[in-house]
């Protein structure tokens, strides 16, 4: 990506020309692509963390009342996907 800088008295500036944020979009949908197929995998506690943005004592404090169904696995928590779609829906208070 080209980059400009420029410097004056308010300080430095950059400039990214247009023709060069073209060109990088094209890697930012491959990454979405990844991230469609994620969807489908099994979801840890630090995801649901970064998801919901709460923190791990909200996703035990859900697990604990039943509003997560948790699945231990070796040792770890997974959560599957549909399960956190209808906590969602719950929260939200739409019926599935």
């Amino acid at each position: 990506m080209k980059r400009i800088f420029i410097m004056d008295d308010d300080g430095l500036k950059e400039y990214v020309p247009v023709e060069s944020l073209k060109n990088n979009l094209a890697p930012k949908l491959k990454d979405e692509e990844n991230e469609n197929q994620t969807e489908n995998e099994m979801l840890t506690i630090a995801d649901l963390v970064k998801k919901f943005k709460v923190t791990r004592p909200t996703i035990y404090s859900w697990m604990e009342k039943g509003l997560l169904k948790k699945i231990p696995i070796g040792g770890r928590v997974l959560f599957h996907p549909n399960d956190i779609n209808e906590l969602i829906n719950r929260l939200r208070g739409i019926s599935s």
